[in-house]
């Protein structure tokens, strides 16, 4: 047994060692150690397993010599590893490779597993036969490993432009920075961003999750266009990322985010040397072919474990690859922190709160009800309302903190600094609670938004509506390139009417559903921002509303039947119903594909997928 756990701990490294030649993980010289040692261990304990099943079998009279026990490990951990990646579901709308799910690879992989027994009954022979599966399956393994190689060109940097620093809050409302009018949360960070270049006050999220939103701010093109409407859904090839444009100008690139829903499969990962998305505890760990079967379990046991990071832990490693690189880089960071569960850690815990928050005097959450089920854990006994509210509150403070960090690690006078949020919650408003991506309210899609870069970007605010397709033609253009493919507008130089945002109608849907008409996620519901008036629409039914903001501006009362009678009114909304009805006009069939169930399952834990 010890001599079969040796040969299998052979192959563990090498597994481990593949990783570290084609990973995007920014791994350190701790790292690497950790992964070879944990590579070797995961072989090891298969190896292991493979000897006490020998050990079961009656012997043969040549023996078991060791070198024998040694290959009979080796084809052990060899054979796990081809189950895995027969075993792995492909990307959504990919074609699979022909091993994948295939009859032929599984029967291939079982007799490797048999040959391993062959070792004991048939001597040098079966020995022989043994090494060889086990080359071939290591090849195989290697093969495919290498094949998801990104292969970037070395990149040629060019000295004399700025370094370009993105960072995206996750799930940040407007309403709830200094800079945009609240004074009573500390956001003294993007404040200060805001107050020494440009702030956009008007910006809407195109989308109101993740994978959209981003997917329209690195592509400049917004769902109706690249047909992304929810997470877990990959950014079509034909889209060039920002990252893609950028690193073929000589630009090193390296990307950190926080959260599972920006996993670098998704082609979040396209045109960075590095992109950084694991979230286990032990870095690469998740990478290592036989720990996915471990992964998949410990997400099942505890999701909110593997799906993301604390916004410190992100920070740490952007800083600490900011200091290895020369100019020109661009850089993003993705800080998951506001999204709920809502646990600030000390001291942004009690920063808004103070009391005891299951005081049964308290009554408020009564009329709270129909949160995301990731949520009930936190919720559970809470019987005030302003505690919850505080604990948001206090994630956005925290999230400001940390780009507060980031920003003292760069040389800010050279670099292009673009802050924005990608969507926001809802805090009661139009009966959701504590929620987002149902609809395309006020407070689900009106975010922060502000840039920077001393004698480049002016000192400003901009009242007229953008929205998130014009972060990439922004930043191209500040930087003095191409534009071309993207969609939106140079927000510096130009003007639009209106900011548009886009969902699934969740209702709608799941009532087409249940009458039979529908299988798949088809209605949609839009909005277009305007200088101080959101008007939402809804597909099914031609469904409208408009709020006036200057006097409501959380967007919370229609009103469009008691103002908008006027025939001046009518044509206004006549107007807005038909650019909303464009939209429309998109393909919905990329976001309406199913998803592997993994990915459903983890998506789902968060509340992320169209049901």
């Amino acid at each position: 047994m010890a001599f079969a756990a040796l040969g299998a701990a052979g192959a563990g490294v090498i597994d481990a060692a593949r990783l570290l030649v084609v990973s995007s993980l920014y791994l350190r010289g701790l790292d690497q150690a950790v992964l070879l040692l944990l590579g070797a261990a995961e072989g090891a304990a298969v190896g292991a397993v493979a000897g006490l099943v020998a050990l079961a079998l009656p012997a043969r009279p040549h023996g078991r010599s060791r070198w024998l026990g040694a290959l009979l490990g080796l084809s052990a951990s060899w054979t796990l590893r081809a189950f895995v990646v027969i075993f792995t579901d492909p990307a959504p709308f990919t074609t699979p490779a022909w091993w994948q799910g295939s009859p032929l690879a599984f029967a291939g992989a079982l007799l490797g597993l048999a040959a391993g027994g062959v070792v004991l009954y048939q001597g040098v022979r079966g020995a022989q036969a043994v090494a060889t599966a086990s080359l071939l399956l290591g090849a195989v393994h290697g093969a495919w490993a290498w094949s998801g190689h990104r292969g970037d060109a070395p990149v040629v940097q060019e000295a004399g432009r700025p370094n370009l620093v993105i960072v995206t809050l996750d799930t940040v409302r407007a309403d709830h920075f200094g800079a945009l009018g609240n004074r009573d949360i500390d956001t003294r960070h993007f404040d200060s961003v805001a107050r020494e270049g440009t702030l956009f006050t008007a910006a809407s999220a195109v989308a109101p999750v993740t994978g959209p939103s981003h997917a329209a701010m690195f592509t400049g093109t917004g769902p109706w266009e690249n047909g992304v409407l929810l997470n877990g859904i990959p950014v079509p090839p034909d889209r060039a990322m920002l990252a893609e444009r950028l690193v073929g100008e000589g630009y090193a690139t390296g990307a950190f985010v926080s959260a599972f829903v920006l996993e670098g499969g998704l082609g979040f990962d396209r045109g960075f040397t590095v992109y950084d998305d694991e979230f286990s505890a032990v870095r690469g760990k998740s990478r290592l072919l036989g720990e996915r079967f471990l992964g998949m379990l410990a997400r099942r046991l505890d999701p909110d474990a593997v799906l993301e990071r604390r916004g410190a832990d992100t920070v740490d490693l952007a800083l600490a690859w900011e200091a290895e690189q020369a100019s020109p880089y661009f850089l993003w960071v993705h800080l998951f922190d506001p999204h709920g569960p809502y646990k600030p850690p000390p001291p942004y815990d009690t920063r808004y709160y103070s009391g005891d928050p299951r005081d049964p005097a308290h009554t408020s959450m009564q009329g709270v009800t129909g949160y995301a089920p990731y949520l009930r854990k936190s919720l559970e006994g809470i019987t005030d309302l302003e505690y919850v509210l505080a604990q948001y509150r206090g994630e956005v403070s925290y999230a400001d903190a940390q780009l507060g960090r980031l920003m003292e690690g760069l040389d800010l006078d050279h670099t292009l600094l673009v802050v924005m949020g990608d969507h926001g919650e809802s805090l009661g408003e139009h009966g959701q609670w504590f929620d987002h991506g149902d609809d395309v309210y006020e407070t689900s899609v009106h975010v922060p938004f502000a840039m920077r870069w001393p004698g480049h970007v002016p000192v400003q605010r901009v009242d007229t509506p953008v929205d998130g397709t014009d972060l990439a033609p922004t930043v191209l253009a500040a930087l003095g390139l191409s534009r071309e493919g993207t969609s939106g507008i140079d927000a510096l130089a130009e003007a639009r009417a209106h900011g548009a945002s886009m969902t699934f109608d969740r209702a709608a849907n799941q009532a087409e559903r249940e009458a039979g008409r529908i299988t798949q996620p088809r209605y949609r519901m839009a909005s277009l921002r305007g200088l101080s008036s959101r008007w939402v629409h809804a597909e099914l039914g031609g469904k409208g509303e408009y709020f006036e903001l200057a006097s409501d501006p959380r967007g919370e009362r229609d009103v469009a039947p008691a103002t908008l009678a006027a025939p001046e009114g009518g044509q206004l909304l006549d107007l807005l119903r038909r650019q909303t009805e464009g939209l429309f006009e998109g393909d919905t069939s990329r976001s309406a594909a199913e998803l592997s169930p993994e990915d459903r399952a983890m998506l789902e834990q968060l509340g992320y997928l169209e049901q």
